[in-house]
């Protein structure tokens, strides 16, 4: 099993022998570039599964594991998420000239740079729609109170009044 650290993976030893694999258990950092507006990468990402040779390439099969701080989507309070990221990538040589890699998917000298499926496995991750708890009242829309620290005078009725010349009236039954 190979366990480290680094935001790239040594794998001269898989490179042209079809068959050959190894279990990964890699401790990365996020990717410099990595932009999530609704999330923050708080611990350290952990990437786990299996680096296995094929006739295309290298093909890494694994689980990647993140902590994010995220905001309750009801009342903004900071919560703590762990998300799971189910990743399947092809490397290509970066010199083999009959492939068509995607950008940040190849690997050269033996090494795998990690940062694009890292990238790409983390922002569809990233939850939507984050809540501290289900009954969470939220924050009054008229005061802005957080409703689960305290009780507003607001009123629960928001008129609109560009209704307001209808309020009057009255349909017969």
């Amino acid at each position: 099993m190979l366990m480290t650290d680094d935001q790239v993976l040594r794998v001269a030893d898989l490179i042209d022998r079809p068959g050959a694999s190894r279990r990964l258990d890699v401790l990365p950092a996020a990717p410099d570039d990595l932009q999530l507006p609704l999330a923050e990468v708080t611990g350290p990402l952990r990437l786990r599964g299996v680096v296995e040779s094929v006739v295309d390439g290298l093909l890494v099969r694994a689980t990647l594991t993140a902590q994010l701080r995220v905001s309750c989507a009801r009342c903004l309070v900071a919560l703590t998420e762990r998300v799971e990221a189910d990743v399947v990538e092809l490397f290509t040589a970066a010199a083999d000239p009959d492939a068509d890699p995607e950008p940040g998917y190849t690997y050269a000298d033996g090494v795998l740079d990690l940062d694009a499926l890292l990238r790409d496995a983390l922002v569809p991750a990233v939850p939507l729609r984050s809540l501290c708890s289900e009954e969470c009242p939220g924050l009054c829309p008229q005061c802005g109170t957080n409703r689960n620290d305290a009780a507003c005078d607001c009123s629960d009725t928001i008129t609109d009044s560009r209704w307001a010349a209808l309020e009057g009236l009255r349909l017969p039954d």
